[in-house]
């Protein structure tokens, strides 16, 4: 017993004896040569390619490693560029439909398959063999999803919209697809009041509670006749001003308003005086302000702020 633990120790000082000597002595581990180790492919056959070895390669991080693709960040985009391709589109839509923007990254099938039969039928075929097959729930759904991948153009957003002009309460309108007519709220308001006089429902129609405007012209009637059920408003890229000292009126309900990349709001001076002239005090229930790329004068804020429990929150 004796003598097999001696015989362990004198091996295990061996052991260390030899490496320590060899990393004192840095003393290159010997490579095994054998024929199965030699290559069996030309040297020069990843010479050209990708994964050549003589080529300097970056830094693998572990983003790298795990193949996680990179966000870049977008140049920021003005006028009709900010309806250029779906990320912005997204991102305009944000402050309104926040919701929009998270959901148009994954998809479901159901609106892969309905983007695809919008896109390849006409304005009548979409009207006729198409809509009358789509449920109510994903019509709203369609809405939103051709909004940021696909803005629908006046006649096939009209026959979505229906006779209510609106879906389950929302519009969106992105432009140069899509204008406002300039009927459009009279006749649509007559269109929902003559089907529900006429229709044996007791149930009233669906208010309008969203309306967004994106890079089209807003005339002064439309603006007059919004719907006061309105709840959320974006008037985004308007081309030309408008009258926004008309709409805590017209609009009473707002609690969330969006008059971001507007460029008659970009100068201090015209800032000053459009938003100046808005009786702020009528609108209770205003929670969120978007003003992305416009300017928010400091004092403008405190008179917007005045007499409310909660400050409004400026998006910019």
């Amino acid at each position: 017993m004796i003598f097999f633990s001696l015989c362990s120790l004198v091996e295990i000082h061996r052991g260390e004896y030899f490496r320590h000597t060899q990393n004192k002595g840095c003393v290159p581990r010997p490579r095994v040569t054998g024929a199965h180790n030699t290559p069996t492919l030309p040297a020069d056959l990843l010479a050209d390619s990708a994964y050549a070895t003589d080529k300097a390669r970056p830094p693998r991080d572990t983003r790298a490693a795990l193949f996680v693709c990179e966000k870049h960040a977008e140049p920021p985009a003005s006028g009709l560029a900010l309806t250029s391709t779906p990320r912005l589109r997204a991102g305009v839509l944000s402050v309104v439909l926040p919701a929009v923007a998270e959901q148009h990254r994954v998809p479901r099938l159901t609106l892969l398959c309905l983007q695809i039969l919008v896109a390849s039928s006409s304005d009548a075929e979409f009207s006729n063999a198409v809509l009358p097959f789509i449920p109510p729930h994903l019509r709203h759904d369609l809405l939103r999803w051709t909004a940021v991948h696909h803005p629908l153009n006046n006649q096939k957003l009209h026959a979505l919209c229906g006779n209510e002009g609106h879906v389950n309460g929302e519009l969106i309108i992105v432009g140069p697809s899509a204008n406002v007519s300039e009927d459009q709220f009279q006749w649509s308001q007559a269109k929902s009041c003559s089907a529900e006089w006429d229709s044996d429902d007791s149930l009233p129609p669906h208010p309008m509670h969203t309306y967004v405007l994106v890079s089209a012209h807003l005339s002064f009637s439309n603006l007059s006749a919004l719907p006061a059920t309105l709840t959320r408003l974006a008037l985004v890229n308007i081309p030309t001003a408008v009258s926004l000292h008309r709409l805590p009126t017209t609009c009473p309900l707002v609690e969330c308003l969006d008059l971001s990349y507007n460029t008659w709001l970009v100068a201090e001076k015209e800032a000053r005086e459009r938003l100046g002239k808005i009786p702020w005090s009528r609108w209770h229930r205003l929670r969120v302000w978007g003003m992305r790329e416009c300017c928010v004068p400091r004092d403008m804020l405190d008179e917007i702020n005045k007499g409310r429990w909660d400050d409004v929150a400026v998006v910019q």
